[in-house]
Order: C-alpha cells, then structure tokens, then sequence
C-alpha cells in the first residue's frame, strides 16, 4: 500500500523553519504502522528536510497563474501519484477539487484550523461538497468539527465520515525544581498571535518583579514590533528541539492568541 501526504503549499518541513503541520505530520508519520509506506510531499526553499521519505515539488513560476494551483498540478504529475492508494491532504480543502478530478482512491483531509476560514470550506455548499467527496475527514478538535458541520444538511449522516485526533506531545518527566523565573513567548510575533498583548504587559511586569526574567522565541517577517528592557531577551527563530528543551526551565508560558486557536 502507498500513501501520499500532501503538505499545504510552501509550508516548511525542514529542520530550519518547521511549521506546525509539518511537525504534526513528521511525529505522526514516524510512529504509524504504516511508516515504510508513507511519502510526504511539500515545497521549501529548504535542504535539510525533516524525514527521508520526503518529496520536494518545484514548481515553475509564473505571475499570471495561481501558485497552489500550479503547486497540486506538478503533485499531479508527479509519478508517485497514480500508485497512490491513500492520500491525505493536510489544511488545504481547496485542493480537493482539482485532485478529485485525476484521483479515484481514498481521500483523508485533516484540518489544523477553523475550517469556516479556509479558502474551500467556507461555505455550507463547500462543506457539503467535502463530505460527500472526501472518505474520511479528520479535525484537530471538537470544536473545530462543530464548526466544520454548522448548519449542514449532512451532519447526522455523515458525522461518521469525521474523526478527532488530538494534537499531542510525549510524555517527559518535568523536574520543576530545576524551574526559572522565566516567563516565555513562542510563536508568530503577530496581534493575531496576541503578541502585541504580550510585549505591552511584559514590561510592566519585569519593572515590578525585578528577579524575574522573560523569553521571546519566533518571528514574523509581515509584521513588526518591537519591546525592550533589560531583562527581555528576543532569540528569534529556534528549532523545534531548542523549544522543547528550553520549555524545561521556563515556568510561565503566554499564550494570548485574539483568533481562536486550535490548540
């Protein structure tokens, strides 16, 4: 048996720039049963790829055509295709119609994200189009398949065609006597993100509880703001490892996202 996974376009499964599908669909990928079987496909600027069973597409430029779409055309001809058996397509319910179109084996789709703010499910009409089109839809909370189904004519019947599967970390022994006084922020400096929120009550913070110490991890090239003080530290972009060991010392994390996060 032969599955593809297709990353949504530019989405970096690369060891530098990891996004949040991409370690979702590694962790998965590298603990299923079916692990000898699975091709992942996506397309980075990268070359140190986080698994070797990953396929990068190229896809050629061209400012009069959709770049997604020239992106599923190239995963469409691409030989591994037609002996796909199963194919799941990550955040990306657009592409369904253009895949459906040359593909007839089972279809998985799984939503990272609110589905009514997604380019191909924002509507009922787009909704019901994925569930009767798609074998098995997978969401990453209950809330996002409530939003997923609301007020669909095909609930009732076709809530069995979903699943839940609850992003999920490894169990790890936490020795809290080694904690910091570290308040931290990890993500996208973004006010989507709530970072704005975050940078504003930090300093107040720091000036008062002079012992203590916070951390900034991340970046956001769109969108700039910038905090100061002398126990504020910004370490920019860090890898997924550095994260999760730093995490160790920290013992306040913020998390002020406005939208509503997934997680």
């Amino acid at each position: 048996m032969n599955i593809s996974i297709l990353l949504p376009f530019k989405e970096n499964y690369s060891q530098e720039m990891v996004g949040a599908v991409s370690l979702f669909v590694n962790d998965t990928s590298s603990i299923s049963a079916y692990k000898n079987s699975i091709t992942i496909f996506g397309s980075t600027n990268s070359k140190k790829f986080l698994s070797k069973n990953y396929e990068n597409l190229k896809i050629k430029k061209n400012f009069l055509k959709s770049a997604n779409k020239e992106y599923v055309k190239t995963f469409i001809n691409h030989p591994h295709f037609l002996n796909t058996d199963i194919l799941e397509i990550h955040n990306r319910p657009n592409y369904i119609k253009m895949i459906k179109e040359k593909y007839k084996n089972k279809i998985f789709l799984f939503f990272h994200n609110d589905p009514l703010s997604m380019n191909g499910s924002r509507s009922v009409i787009e909704r019901d189009y994925l569930i009767r089109n798609v074998d098995k839809i997978i969401f990453n909370s209950r809330w996002s398949r409530d939003r997923f189904f609301l007020n669909s004519r095909f609930k009732d019947v076709m809530l069995n065609k979903s699943e839940i599967c609850f992003q999920s970390t490894n169990k790890v022994s936490i020795n809290f006597k080694k904690k910091k006084k570290i308040i931290s922020f990890v993500g996208k400096l973004n006010s989507a993100k709530g970072f704005d929120i975050f940078g504003k009550s930090i300093i107040n913070i720091l000036d008062k509880y002079k012992d203590w110490k916070a951390v900034i991890v991340g970046d956001e090239p769109r969108e700039k703001m910038f905090f100061h003080h002398k126990n504020l530290v910004n370490l920019g972009f860090k890898t997924n490892k550095f994260i999760l060991n730093f995490l160790e010392k920290v013992s306040i994390s913020v998390a002020a996202s406005r939208w509503e996060e997934p997680f």
